[in-house]
């Protein structure tokens, strides 16, 4: 009998600290030390994806991080999801994920110089052709002017040319057309068998006889010159080059002055020397000015960077791909 009890008593016990807490009446669950607190989830917006690829997974594992082509942040079974339909697409010959060149995601607006330095690499790799990275590297020039990371000059929109003008350049054009019908016809005159010394005498005979003609019509084209130059638009001052960037453009100018002054020295001792010895002679130069030529080299391309993103506009800056 006692043991009876006993064996009862232990499993009742058993049973007692194997019951989940309960919530108090207030709704909360009891305070219990052992109980980890888990962080919440950070709230990302909800990533908007191609109408062609369906659905999402419905089902989807826990964990949270960087989504593949710049929807923000997921799960691994959402980004797995995304690769296959990226993958998809590439094969079909579409831009990945359905998306234009200049069609920015969240993740790319954040930090733009990160993924302008991504895209030209990826146009040296083969992985992007260069026509879309012209279009996202616009986008993505837009998007640092914004942030006031990218300052450049804008160039000014072209006007249209005025009617005046336009009818002054048709007029010219007809002189033009008439005079050149006029000269062909005197050169057939004097037949397939004539010589380039009889045409040229027939064309200086034309122009000496025609001479008021062709000066009505430079004229013409001089006062269109002067009515297109009143009608161009300012052009914008280039913003001046910082303290820092003028003195790195003096001791670019000061290196290669020496290297110059070098290779001038060298053309003048390989006058005198002999095949072999010149061979030798040019050996040496290379090897020995070897570093500095690197050094010119590398300097250039970063002041080049500086002064181009500096002062080029929109338009004309193509020289990166």
């Amino acid at each position: 009998m006692k043991k009876t009890l006993l064996l009862f008593t232990l499993g009742a016990s058993t049973w007692g600290f194997a019951q989940p807490q309960r919530p108090s009446q207030d709704g909360e669950r009891p305070n219990n030390s052992d109980t980890k607190e888990v962080a919440p989830r950070p709230d990302f917006e909800k990533p908007k994806f191609p109408g062609h690829w369906g659905k999402p997974p419905e089902i989807q594992t826990k964990d949270f991080r960087p989504l593949p082509g710049g929807f923000g942040m997921g799960s691994s079974t959402l980004a797995n999801w995304i690769k296959e339909n990226i993958a998809e697409d590439k094969e079909n010959g579409k831009f990945p994920g359905d998306r234009k060149p200049d069609d920015l995601s969240d993740i790319e607006k954040q930090d733009p110089k990160k993924i302008e330095r991504e895209t030209l690499e990826a146009v040296k790799e083969g992985k992007l052709s260069i026509e879309d990275a012209r279009k996202k590297l616009d986008a993505l020039r837009k998007e640092m002017a914004k942030k006031g990371e990218f300052k450049r000059p804008v160039r000014p929109q072209r006007p249209a040319i005025p009617d005046d003008v336009k009818e002054s350049m048709d007029s010219v054009k007809e002189l033009e057309k008439s005079l050149h019908e006029e000269i062909k016809a005197k050169v057939e005159e004097l037949g397939k068998d004539a010589t380039r010394e009889e045409i040229k005498v027939a064309v200086e005979s034309f122009k000496e006889t025609n001479k008021e003609r062709f000066e009505e019509i430079k004229e013409k084209h001089e006062a269109i010159r002067e009515k297109m130059k009143d009608s161009r638009p300012v052009k914008p001052e280039r913003p001046e080059l910082s303290d820092e960037l003028k003195a790195k453009v003096d001791v670019l100018q000061e290196k290669r002055k020496e290297m110059h002054e070098a290779q001038k020295e060298l053309h003048q001792n390989l006058k005198e020397a002999s095949e072999e010895d010149r061979k030798q002679m040019i050996a040496e130069f290379k090897e020995t000015n070897k570093a500095k030529h690197e050094e010119i080299k590398s300097k250039t391309k970063e002041v080049k960077e500086e002064i181009r993103a500096l002062v080029e506009t929109e338009a004309t800056r193509t020289s990166d791909l």
